[in-house]
């Protein structure tokens, strides 16, 4: 695990691109401006994109008044925040929270509640790991994700966009499966670390891009 806030995280993929790092998301500063647009996007469409084993929780619903169920369901539950805590919609929905319980498929969602007849509802979900709970694999992927995101808006150089994107998600024919994000899915099947490919000294980042920054 890393002790990383998401000022840090961003810095360190200024850094990649040859830029100051930032002490704040708040500071008075254009590339601030710019992080603080791109930073938190990146990370929920990183997290979105795979079923991260280290980001997959369970969570027991709780039953709101408030939500007016449609059509023929009788009860509405209350879903977790989007972005801020849930990240898409549920992986799965289950009517028990007995250990082995099989997933359910009677309920519908709309806005922030699932809507069901059932009287227990507990959903799998991925959800927004803060920056200091990440593995080293998902740590590693976010800044060269994030340095693929700012490289055009800050350093204007299209080159180097195309770098960081191909180190981060792999060639065009990988369709974004590839690169740092194949190793991480990769790692996050086993449960192993794998070393940082952002090491200046790895023979694979000098040989396919000659060390270039």
């Amino acid at each position: 695990m890393t002790t990383d806030s998401r000022e840090d995280v961003a810095s360190q993929a200024l850094a990649r691109l040859g830029e100051p790092a930032i002490s704040s998301f708040e500071e008075d500063s254009d590339t601030a401006e710019k992080v603080n647009q791109l930073y938190e996007p990146t990370i929920l469409q990183l997290l979105s994109s795979h079923d991260w084993s280290f980001a997959t929780k369970r969570k027991a619903l709780e039953e709101d008044a408030a939500g007016v169920p449609v059509n023929e369901w009788a009860r509405a539950f209350l879903l977790p925040n989007l972005r801020s805590d849930r990240v898409g919609k549920p992986l799965s929905v289950f009517n028990s929270t007995e250990r082995g319980a099989k997933p359910v498929f009677e309920y519908e969602i709309e806005g922030r509640w699932l809507f069901t007849d059932y009287t227990t509802v507990v959903i799998e979900y991925i959800y927004r790991v803060p920056e200091s709970q990440w593995p080293g694999y998902f740590h590693t992927l976010a800044i060269e994700a994030t340095a693929a995101t700012l490289a055009l808006p800050i350093t204007e150089n299209a080159s180097k966009e195309q770098l960081h994107r191909a180190v981060a998600y792999g060639s065009p024919n990988e369709k974004g499966r590839g690169g740092l994000f194949g190793t991480a899915t990769k790692a996050d099947a086993t449960g192993e670390p794998t070393r940082s490919l952002l090491d200046d000294h790895d023979p694979i980042w000098i040989a396919r891009f000659g060390g270039f920054r």
